[in-house]
């Protein structure tokens, strides 16, 4: 008898003490281990081991990025948190509750059936839009239209820019990926084009804790990772 499909939680954290807690509580249980990859200055790690000592039911683990060693911000997190997952399902969501843990499930199930390599969770409504910050409503626009003229055909997907997604591990080749900042997803989608992208629609949830990561300088640090990824896309059609 084959072994169930392993689903594994990459969490990227910067400053989420007050949320890490809340996260895991709110994780279906087929989530049966949950991987931390921490660049707080604060006490996130803390918080991270306190649940880690405190739960039975799943495996949960902390890899801390010490400054000075967190090469790609955001996005080099997560490609940390792939780096440690071997095989099965990997679900990628942020530390701040705005993508809703519930919705896990939803994604895990979609996949389960069969024929689909990366489920991508997309912001459904107004609620998303008015969930954001002036500033990252700015540049989730900005970001979004970019990204759509330039890589039109490898999109697969009407939110390229979420950080919501899941994906299986084995279809995914670490090598191909340069990330730089918060797009995970938009540099799979565009060294990975055989992949099949299907999508689940949410609700994005407000802040309840923590300040916002998008601003200027992430805005500016997009620029460069665009450009960057269709130059290299470019080089490998040749």
């Amino acid at each position: 008898m084959s072994a169930a499909p392993s689903l594994t939680v990459v969490v990227p954290t910067r400053h989420e003490a007050e949320n890490v807690a809340r996260l895991v509580e709110r994780l279906p249980e087929s989530a049966d281990r949950v991987i931390f990859v921490d660049d707080s200055d604060d006490d996130t790690p803390d918080s991270v081991g306190a649940i880690a000592r405190s739960t039975t039911s799943r495996r949960i683990e902390l890899i801390h990025r010490p400054p000075g060693e967190r090469p790609g911000g955001l996005g080099g997190a997560v490609v940390r948190g792939f780096a440690a997952v071997e095989r099965g399902w990997v679900c990628v969501i942020d530390g701040d509750l705005q993508h809703p843990p519930e919705v896990v499930h939803d994604l895990f199930d979609r996949a389960l059936r069969g024929d689909v390599d990366l489920v991508v969770a997309c912001r459904a409504g107004d609620e998303a839009w008015l969930a954001m910050s002036a500033i990252r409503r700015l540049l989730s626009a900005l970001a979004g239209r970019a990204a759509r003229l330039v890589f039109r055909q490898r999109l697969r997907t009407a939110d390229p820019m979420s950080g919501f997604f899941l994906i299986r591990r084995e279809r995914l080749e670490l090598s191909r990926l340069k990330v730089d900042g918060f797009k995970v997803l938009l540099e799979i989608l565009v060294t990975h084009p055989e992949l099949k992208v299907v999508e689940v629609p949410y609700i994005f949830a407000r802040r309840i804790s923590g300040r916002s990561k998008g601003n200027t300088g992430e805005g500016l640090r997009y620029g460069r990772h665009l450009v960057g990824l269709a130059v290299r896309t470019r080089w490998r059609r040749k």
